[in-house]
């Protein structure tokens, strides 16, 4: 899986995330891209920095030139478990943020996305999700880490209605070369005013000279009659389409279109999203293999 990462794509993600910000002020929520020193709306002179003082208790303003930055991080957890934490490589310094307006449990909050530069030997970038009340004196009230690769942030229109006024949110994770695209997608709500992963699921893209394999994730929810939370379902058209250019001896495959699906619903006992039905193990054997190396693609059936 060559790739070739650096400034250039540091700055490629950035510039996406700049049109994103451009395009978005009219999602409910979300405005793309902010500063430290911006003020957030409708709160004064509290700033996005004011905020991340709370994560990074020793944070130390910007220099001109210079980033802020701190070491000392607040107890922390990664939203898919133990096993995924990962460390700051260094002292950590602000690459980007992005706020997120939500409802949980009828309550409004805040959830800043912070990026704080690579980890320590782990492919993913060290990326923060805190969440705030700043309904009155701003409080800090949950963080989890949620980066599985170089590349995170929230998708266009990252949230989703759950129900009881509260928000469903999406953060994808990817990273990508000229022939290939792996792509980590969670999905995460806020509970008693902390963080719960409903589910994260890996995707693979590819294109060479003869074919083309997309998987392109879908979420929606919809009334669950009776249950505290709407039903959640994600869906994943995986197609195999083939393209005209000559590569020479490499075989053709066979082309076709099907569709992998998960449903979560609420289960009140045990007081999380339960998969009630889903073929999303066969989905995560397939792109095991394709990351492997081992091709050919796999068939339809």
């Amino acid at each position: 899986m060559a790739s070739n990462f650096g400034m250039k794509r540091r700055a490629s993600r950035l510039a996406c995330l700049v049109v994103a910000c451009l395009l978005s002020w009219t999602d409910a929520g979300w405005a793309g891209l902010v500063e430290p020193g911006d003020a957030v709306p409708g709160h004064g002179k509290l700033t996005y920095f004011d905020l991340m003082k709370m994560v990074v208790t020793d944070l130390g303003p910007a220099s001109p030139g210079a980033e802020a930055t701190g070491q000392q991080i607040v107890n922390y957890r990664h939203i898919e478990g133990k096993d995924s934490k990962t460390d700051p490589q260094d002292a950590v310094a602000i690459k980007y943020l992005e706020p997120l307006q939500i409802h949980a449990d009828g309550k409004a909050r805040l959830v800043l996305m912070a990026d704080l530069g690579p980890s320590d030997e782990a492919v993913a970038e060290f990326v923060l999700l805190a969440l705030f009340d700043i309904s009155h004196k701003p409080k800090l009230l949950d963080v989890v880490e949620v980066g599985t690769d170089r590349l995170t942030g929230f998708p266009h229109k990252p949230l989703l209605p759950l129900g009881r006024r509260s928000d469903l949110i999406r953060i994808s994770s990817d990273h990508f070369n000229s022939d290939e695209d792996f792509v980590n997608t969670e999905l995460i709500f806020v509970r008693r005013d902390r963080f719960q992963l409903v589910d994260a699921v890996y995707t693979f893209n590819v294109r060479t000279c003869t074919y083309r394999l997309t998987e392109s994730p879908t979420v929606r929810t919809i009334s669950d009659r009776g249950r505290r939370y709407r039903r959640i379902v994600l869906t994943i058209p995986e197609k195999v389409a083939l393209l005209d250019d000559d590569c020479g001896d490499e075989k053709a495959p066979r082309p076709f279109e099907r569709t992998f699906r998960a449903t979560y619903r609420w289960n009140a006992r045990r007081r999380t999203f339960l998969a009630a039905s889903s073929n999303l193990e066969k989905l995560a054997k397939e792109n095991d293999h394709l990351n492997s190396g081992d091709l050919p693609l796999p068939s339809p059936h």
